[in-house]
């Protein structure tokens, strides 16, 4: 009973070694195809938090030199320092002094005398044809 069974199976012709390397290749290339993908996006998404932990390190940066600022406006001495230096303000008994810079060097040899161009002589419609024309 037993051979009977074995001969109703289909027998498959047995590969050479050949087409079996060949066989083990397609299926290593086809196990290496679909891992492309997989490994450029892991790639990308590596490049991509470079990038952002890039960008935290500068926002973090900006946000400590905005909260210093920010400690600073609070502080009564600096925004007295500040109204003075841009606004002028004095408190009430101060006197106020203004000192200017002192002239440059061109202005002190002397005032320049503006010279008034020369007149501009008019000239006739014709006069100005034949200039146009070279006679």
């Amino acid at each position: 009973m037993r051979s009977m069974a074995l001969k109703m199976l289909p027998r498959f012709p047995r590969l050479g070694a050949g087409a079996q390397v060949v066989a083990v290749l397609l299926v290593l290339g086809l196990f290496g195809a679909l891992a492309v993908e997989p490994t450029r996006q892991l790639i990308e998404q590596r490049e991509r938090i470079s990038g952002m932990s890039s960008d935290l390190n500068r926002l973090e940066r900006s946000n400590g030199r905005l909260e210093a600022r920010i400690k600073r406006l609070n502080d009564p001495d600096y925004l007295e320092q500040r109204a003075r230096e841009q606004v002028g303000l004095i408190r009430p008994g101060e006197t106020t002094y203004v000192v200017m810079p002192p002239r440059r060097a061109a202005s002190e040899a002397g005032p320049k005398v503006r010279e008034d161009p020369a007149p501009v002589r008019s000239v006739s419609f014709i006069e100005g044809f034949l200039a146009f024309m070279g006679l």
